[in-house]
C-alpha cells in the first residue's frame, strides 16, 4: 500500500528526517517525498535520482534561544557580512538560500550573492578572487568546513562542534522548499486550497518544527 501526502493540523503532522537532500518518512523510512507525493525508495545511495533532491530557498534562519535570525550586517568600505538581529518576518535582509544535506553555500536572497572568503574575511561578495565557503547541518547546528558552529548570537564560533551544545540549534522558518535541480516549471512545494501541490511560484512557505533528537 502506498502513502498519501495530505495537509493536516500541526498536532497531527507526520515526522520526517532528511538524508541526501531528501525528505524521508520517519514512521515509514522506505518512503521519501517525490514532488507532492510519497514514493518507495528503490536501490541504494548510488541509485538516488538527483531530480528528487530538495533545497531550501528564501529562508529565515532562526535561533530559539536568542530570538535572533541570520541578517546582513554592514561593515567598512561597503562590505556586507553575515550577522544576526531579532527575528523580523518582513525583513528581506534576513532571507537566505541554504542546503538541506551535504555541503552547501549560504546565499543572500536580497543580494543574490554567496558568502565567500577573501583575505581571511567571510562576507557576501562577487569578487572573483574570493572562495565560496560551504557549510553543513550537524545535529541541527550549522557547521563550517572547519567544524565550527554558529552560536545563538549568529557568530561563527572558533570552538569545535559538540553534539550536546543544543543552544546552537538553528531552525529554518518561512522557507521555500524547492527542487535542487529545477526544471523551470513546478519546482516548488506549495499549498493550494488546502492541498499539497507542486507550483511554479514560491508563494508558499514552510517552517521546520523539531521533534526530540
Amino acid at each position: 500500500k502506498g502513502l498519501d501526502l495530505i495537509a493536516v493540523d500541526k498536532d497531527k503532522a507526520a515526522p520526517f528526517f532528511t538524508s541526501y537532500s531528501r525528505f524521508i518518512s520517519f514512521q515509514y523510512p522506505t518512503y521519501h517525498l517525490v514532488d507532492n507525493h510519497m514514493e518507495l525508495i528503490i536501490g541504494g545511495i548510488k541509485d538516488i535520482d538527483v531530480t528528487n533532491m530538495w533545497t531550501l530557498k528564501n529562508c529565515n534562519i532562526f535561533n530559539d534561544v536568542s530570538g535572533k535570525s541570520f541578517d546582513l550586517v554592514s561593515g567598512g568600505k561597503g562590505k556586507i557580512f553575515l550577522g544576526g538581529n531579532k527575528y523580523d518576518a518582513t525583513s528581506n535582509s534576513q532571507r537566505f538560500d541554504i542546503g538541506l544535506s551535504g555541503k552547501w553555500t549560504i546565499m543572500s536572497s536580497e543580494l543574490q550573492l554567496h558568502m565567500a572568503e577573501r583575505k581571511n574575511e567571510l562576507r557576501f561578495t562577487d569578487d572573483k578572487k574570493a572562495s565560496i565557503t560551504r557549510f553543513r547541518w550537524n545535529a541541527r547546528q550549522i557547521i563550517s568546513s572547519k567544524g565550527h558552529p554558529y552560536t545563538p548570537d549568529m557568530i561563527l564560533s572558533t570552538a569545535d562542534f559538540k553534539f550536546e551544545n543544543t543552544v546552537n540549534t538553528m531552525r529554518p522558518r518561512n522557507c521555500g522548499i524547492s527542487k535542487t535541480h529545477p526544471n523551470c516549471w513546478n519546482d516548488h512545494l506549495a499549498m493550494e486550497n488546502n492541498e499539497i501541490v507542486m507550483s511554479s511560484s514560491m508563494d508558499s512557505s514552510w517552517t521546520f518544527e523539531y521533534g526530540d533528537l
